[in-house]
């Protein structure tokens, strides 16, 4: 197996992924998120942006998972104690691939990643539906330091009514 970073070569795999995480996403939420095929623009947006990543593990040609990561910072307010730190945006794993430690080697590229740019912790979002993902983030060393929380309005279109 071979973890580097994409190349725009890749994108129609990345196209591939991106689709089958979407798909997963929209099954866990469906309130929320939906089936998308993705153009290839974003990933090539991410391929070709300084402050970002997409990173890949293969084998024989074939892209098995990716993590994009992003650089980021907190909001520059008085009470914040300021950080850059590495966002981890997306983490897929090809559904025949999984439990194979893939996941583990993509976390770990991404934290080379985040410490090769002197970045100070590495945050993401995770669905509270996704409870594998989950305990795999918080075995992995990820703590929970907050929730997002929402309320459905009364009379607009909500998953809520």
């Amino acid at each position: 197996m071979e973890i580097r970073r994409a190349m725009l070569n890749d994108i129609e795999q990345l196209r591939q992924l991106n689709y089958e995480f979407w798909v997963y996403n929209a099954r866990l939420q469906p309130e929320y998120y939906k089936e998308a095929k993705e153009s290839g623009a974003y990933p090539k947006s991410v391929i070709t942006n300084d402050d970002s990543d997409i990173i890949i593990a293969t084998e024989s040609d074939t892209v098995m998972g990716l993590i994009h990561v992003i650089k980021s910072k907190t909001p520059p307010y008085a009470p914040i104690v300021q950080h850059e730190y590495a966002e981890v945006v997306d983490l897929i794993v090809s559904a025949p691939y999984r439990r194979k430690g893939i996941g583990t080697k993509l976390m770990d590229a991404a934290k080379e990643w985040g410490k090769a740019r002197n970045l100070d912790y590495i945050e993401l979002f995770v669905l509270s539906d996704a409870k594998g993902e989950i305990a795999f983030y918080e075995d992995y060393g990820f703590d929970t330091v907050s929730h997002t929380m929402r309320f459905g309005l009364e009379g607009n279109q909500s998953a809520y009514e």
